[in-house]
């Protein structure tokens, strides 16, 4: 049996220009998948599937603010278009900034950090699912935080409040769509070795990470491939509305 069953399903990774969602692209295409590239960069997303399709793969990119409803409709319409369905969605976007204090977070840094990493991912399922539905099969996999599982120093209510957000959208999706077929999961990466992690944290702030964590380092972009590709493959097909903590032990729920 193939544990995996990713040759020739369709799917969409969003934030994919860099950083997990890239990881997570590349490791799609190189399994047999026909994947879309969607990022608010279209210079990096087209630059990926460049790359990925030089070496013979399946990818396109399209530019998309995942936040505005119209253009996550359109993305959507195009993959279709392009490859016949959608059947795997990674809800990778979202984003962080430095660790502020409440009183610090404007209205609009507020409704920005909600908007880019949980109104988006109910958006791109809103216009996954009926595809999915018509095919009574489909995987989601929401890219959470050890942020939205437990209060950590380093992040902020905001954040915090947008990716705990998302884990209750990922239960509540898991329930209503059992039914047909589609599952819904979510993991929540630890501090994790993408460039906006190296933009924001210092060496010594790493070091302090390490220090709390029991396998004694931060993730890299390929410890967080694995789980994703479990739980969007036939190996969880019995596996729903679960979340997965990948922060190297320091939660442990």
């Amino acid at each position: 049996m193939d544990w995996l069953g990713f040759q020739d399903k369709v799917v969409i990774v969003t934030g994919a220009a860099q950083g997990i969602g890239e990881a997570v692209a590349r490791a799609f295409s190189d399994h047999g998948a026909h994947v879309i590239i969607a990022d608010l960069n279209a210079a990096g997303a087209e630059q990926l599937a460049g790359t990925l399709s030089r070496s013979g793969l399946s990818v396109r990119a399209v530019a998309v603010d995942v936040t505005d409803a119209s253009e996550v409709t359109r993305l959507v319409r195009t993959t279709v278009e392009m490859f016949g369905g959608l059947h795997i969605l990674i809800n990778a976007a979202g984003g962080f900034g430095r660790s502020v204090s409440a009183e610090e977070i404007g209205d609009e840094q507020w409704i920005k950090v909600i908007h880019l990493n949980l109104t988006s991912a109910f958006l791109t399922s809103r216009e996954a699912i009926p595809h999915m539905k018509a095919a009574r099969w489909g995987r989601i996999v929401n890219v959470s935080s050890e942020a939205g599982r437990m209060p950590v120093t380093i992040s902020a209510a905001h954040y915090a409040a947008a990716k705990a957000g998302l884990l209750g959208l990922t239960r509540h999706l898991a329930r209503e769509l059992g039914p047909f077929g589609i599952t819904v999961n979510a993991v929540a990466p630890g501090t994790t070795r993408t460039p906006r992690v190296a933009e924001l944290h210092t060496p010594d702030l790493v070091a302090w990470i390490e220090k709390l964590t029991p396998l004694g380092r931060i993730a890299e972009v390929g410890d967080q491939v694995g789980p994703i590709l479990f739980f969007a493959s036939e190996a969880a097909r019995y596996v729903t509305g679960a979340t997965l903590d990948v922060t190297g032990g320091r939660v442990m729920l």
